[in-house]
């Protein structure tokens, strides 16, 4: 997915830092603290798609997966 948040300009960078602090909870053991963080990286995901949806075909494969797709 991160070669897809470049396509996304300025946003593309908040979903980087959103998907690497939940990375890095997860690691420390913040499990509830991460899901915040994916959360918001899935929100920036669900506006990328809803202008181009036919892109992010990975991150939309993310959202089903994590249950967070609509």
């Amino acid at each position: 997915m991160r070669q897809e948040t470049l396509k996304y300009g300025s946003k593309g960078r908040n979903l980087l830092t959103y998907s690497d602090r939940g990375e890095q909870a997860i690691r420390q053991g913040y499990s509830e603290i991460a899901e915040a963080w994916f959360d918001q990286a899935a929100e920036y995901w669900k506006q990328a798609i809803a202008l181009t949806p036919g892109n992010y075909i990975e991150a939309q494969n993310w959202l089903k997966i994590t249950g967070r797709f609509e």
